[in-house]
This record gives structure tokens, C-alpha cells and sequence, in this order.
């Protein structure tokens, strides 16, 4: 192999990887956490189903994020996003620097290796975890090519990295569904829902153009950033309610500890702009706020059970 192959072999996988390991892939992990601390409070914890199901999040994700950038490229959005750090797409298609169907490959690889974890809990902790893969797999696959044109991506988006995700992995350490682990879940989902929601603005015009609907097509800039400022203080009103009703513990009031960097995207967003680049302290202090709670809500769940 010559040195010139080389570069450019080397060149190709920093391309994949890139294409590959996204943030959303952390949140995958971060998920699966919540659902086993929850779990947790019943029970102890079996490590092998926990690292089972992580894998099994994290390619279903992997899976979304590849599909999206493959059925984005043939519909054509991605020729017309500006590309941001939080958004616009990952553009190695759009560039040449990848090929199509590789990447359509590694998406359903990934799907179907995922369907076979799924298939084994099924088998090991019971059917009623069925409906919940099939919705899931469902969704993987036809999110950008059906859901995203539907008025449903939001929503997919939030449902899957949210109650889905997190029902799913308490489900394998407890045989059952659990209210707590529902209850949990729907403050990152609605974050989920709402980075994506507010990822959407600076790519309104791409969307439009490639036949997607979502809340900022639809209702325009400025009332979409108003129903996410309304999604955001819900989440946070979420934890505040399920903890004054006793259905979560009161170490879960750590998740309110990510407020500022809300309130800090909220009132970005808000203001004014012209270039998507104007967006990008919204979209990064966002996409802060998702994460940092569901991370705190995982901390309150093991201070919960340690103390």
C-alpha cells in the first residue's frame, strides 16, 4: 500500500467516524442510565442487561442519525442547509466524502443489530417489551422518510430519546413497566424534542424545499421558538409537580440545577437573526440543557437509593 493510499484510507475512516459518533449517541447512554437507576430503586441491577441495552440504544441511534443523513441527501435538504455545529446535517454526502450506500448500510446494520438485542430481551424478560421494539424499529427507519414529512418528527424524536428509551431499559432489569421510569423520562424527552425543534429553525427554508414538515415549517420561525419555550418550561414544571405529588424523589429537584443554560437558549433564540450561524449559542446552550438534566436526574436517583 502506497503512502498516498494510506492518507487517503485514513482520510475515509476519520469521515465515518465522524459520520457515526454523534452527540445524540451520548444521550443514548445517558438514557439507558436513567432507566437502570430507576430500576435500581427496586432492585438491584443486573450489569450485563445494562451494557446489553446501552449497545442496543446506542446503534438504534447511530442508525436514526446515518438514515437521516442518507434519505436527507436523496430528498435533497442537505444540499440546501447551512451547516452549523448543531445542525444542518453532517454533509459528508452532500460533499462526496462518503459514499450513499455505505452509509444506508451501516444504518440498517445497525438497526438489525439492534433488533437481534431486542429480540433476545424478549425472550429473556417477556413479550410485553414487544410492542415497545417494534414502535422503536419503526421509527428508526422511517423517521426522515415518513415521520420528519408528517409533523411527527418532534415528537418521534422526544418519545424515542425519552419515555421509549428509558421504559425500555428499566423494563429489562424489572421484567415490567414502571410509572417512575415514565415519569423520569419526560422531562429529556421533551428537551430531545425541543433540540431538535429549535435545530429546525435555521434550516427552514432546506426543509421546506425538500418536502419536510415540521413545527417551523408549519407555524414559522417565531411561533415555533415560542412552543419550544413553552416545551422547555414544562419539562422543568414537570419535575417540580411529580416531585411535590411524591411520584419522584425530591433528590430528582437536582435536574433543575440545568435551568440557566434554558433560560440562556430561550433567550437567544429569541432574538433576531439572519445567518444560521447567529443560531449556534442557542442551539449549544439547548442541546447543554438536555443533557445536563438528564444527567442530574440519573445523579438523584443514586444519591435517592445511596442515602
Amino acid at each position: 500500500m502506497s503512502a498516498e493510499t494510506a492518507l487517503e484510507d485514513q482520510g475515509r475512516m476519520k469521515y465515518w467516524v465522524a459520520a457515526t459518533l454523534e452527540p445524540t449517541l451520548l444521550m443514548a447512554v445517558l438514557l439507558v442510565s436513567l432507566g437502570t437507576v430507576v430500576a435500581w430503586q427496586q432492585r438491584s441491577v443486573r450489569v450485563d442487561f445494562y451494557v446489553l441495552a446501552m449497545i442496543g440504544t446506542v446503534l438504534s441511534q447511530l442508525a436514526v442519525n446515518v438514515l437521516n443523513d442518507y434519505f436527507d441527501f436523496k430528498s435533497g435538504v442537505d444540499l440546501k442547509t447551512q451547516k452549523t455545529p448543531f445542525s444542518g446535517g453532517s454533509r459528508f454526502l452532500a460533499e462526496s466524502l462518503l459514499p450513499p450506500e455505505g452509509l444506508y448500510r451501516v444504518g440498517t446494520i445497525s438497526l438489525g443489530i439492534a433488533a437481534v438485542i431486542g429480540i433476545y430481551f424478549v425472550i429473556a424478560r417477556g413479550w410485553l417489551l414487544l410492542p415497545l421494539l417494534l414502535f422503536a424499529g419503526v421509527a428508526v427507519y422511517f423517521y426522515t422518510p415518513v415521520f420528519a414529512r408528517l409533523n411527527l418528527g418532534e415528537f418521534m424524536a422526544g418519545f424515542n430519546l425519552g419515555p421509549l428509551a428509558v421504559l425500555g431499559a428499566a423494563f429489562v432489569q424489572t421484567g415490567g413497566y414502571s410509572l417512575t421510569a415514565f415519569l423520569a423520562a419526560v422531562p429529556p424527552g421533551l428537551m430531545i424534542a425541543n433540540v431538535l425543534l429549535l435545530n429546525e429553525v435555521p434550516d427552514l427554508e432546506a426543509d421546506r424545499a425538500g418536502g419536510r414538515r415540521n413545527l417551523v415549517t408549519t407555524l414559522g420561525r417565531r411561533e415555533a421558538v415560542r412552543v419550544y419555550t413553552i416545551l422547555e418550561i414544562v419539562a422543568y414544571l414537570w419535575i417540580v409537580a411529580a416531585v411535590g405529588l411524591k411520584l419522584l424523589p425530591p433528590w430528582a429537584l437536582l435536574g433543575l440545577l440545568s435551568l440557566p443554560f434554558a433560560l440562556g437558549a430561550i433567550q437567544k433564540s429569541r432574538s433576531p437573526f439572519t445567518a444560521a450561524e447567529a443560531m449556534i449559542p442557542a442551539l449549544g446552550l439547548n442541546i447543554a440543557a438536555a443533557y445536563a438534566t438528564t444527567f442530574l436526574l440519573i445523579l438523584g436517583f443514586v444519591l435517592n437509593r445511596a442515602l
